[in-house]
């Protein structure tokens, strides 16, 4: 699965190189301008960041004492293939950072993700994202002191779908993302045996800017 998780990556820098060779061939792309004059036409590539929040959903829940919502970030890029004047595919990288904050300390996860969407416009404006994410977990600290992997489940997946405004070359968007991966795989408590029986849950509000 990581190896995938690699390859998705590369394909991701593979399509971001093709659209910047042709925005220095041929200047910046107009996202609302079609292959033949449709406002539809979605290629190309751009960086996007914003905020998320974090929740955590299944039956180890209920056991994790003083549970709090989080706020935290998320930033990277994206690169899009136009299938047609209303369909396209759209890959990303992002650098995520989650947490679970309870009462028993905080937990903090850095991850990178790569979500691949098929994207359908509604209208020249406004479209609607769905599909498969994975991701891979590069840290872990607990009160910001970085702690030991093992016990943790490093591979993540699950799905994504959300709704996206474009503004010439601006985009706005909000996305949750529902992990179908247990956060732990502990055999006894390192931490916190409930964490194998919880899995995450994000809201995303992101900014992007399109080339």
């Amino acid at each position: 699965m990581k190896k995938l998780t690699l390859l998705l990556i590369a394909t991701l820098f593979l399509g971001a190189a093709q659209a910047q060779e042709r925005v220095l061939n041929r200047g910046i792309i107009n996202h609302n301008e079609g292959a033949e004059g449709s406002p539809k036409g979605n290629s190309g590539f751009g960086v996007k960041g914003g905020v998320l929040f974090n929740s955590l959903h299944g039956d180890g829940e209920d056991q994790i004492r003083g549970l709090k919502t989080s706020t935290n970030w998320h930033a990277g890029f994206y690169s899009q293939f136009s299938i047609g004047s209303v369909f396209s595919i759209q890959p990303e990288a992002l650098y995520t950072r989650r947490e679970v904050k309870s009462d028993d300390g905080d937990l903090r996860f850095d991850y990178i993700d790569v979500p691949v969407l098929a994207v359908a416009n509604l209208t020249e404006n406004i479209s609607i994202h769905a599909g498969p994410q994975v991701g891979v977990m590069l840290t872990a600290k607990r009160d910001d002191n970085e702690i030991d992997k093992e016990g943790l489940n490093t591979f993540d997946y699950g799905a994504a779908a959300g709704v996206e405004a474009k503004v010439s070359m601006f985009r706005l968007g909000g996305r949750y993302y529902r992990s179908f991966a247990d956060i732990g795989k502990f055999d006894a408590g390192l931490l916190n045996t409930s964490l194998n029986d919880v899995k995450a849950g994000m809201f995303q509000i992101y900014l992007g800017v399109g080339f």
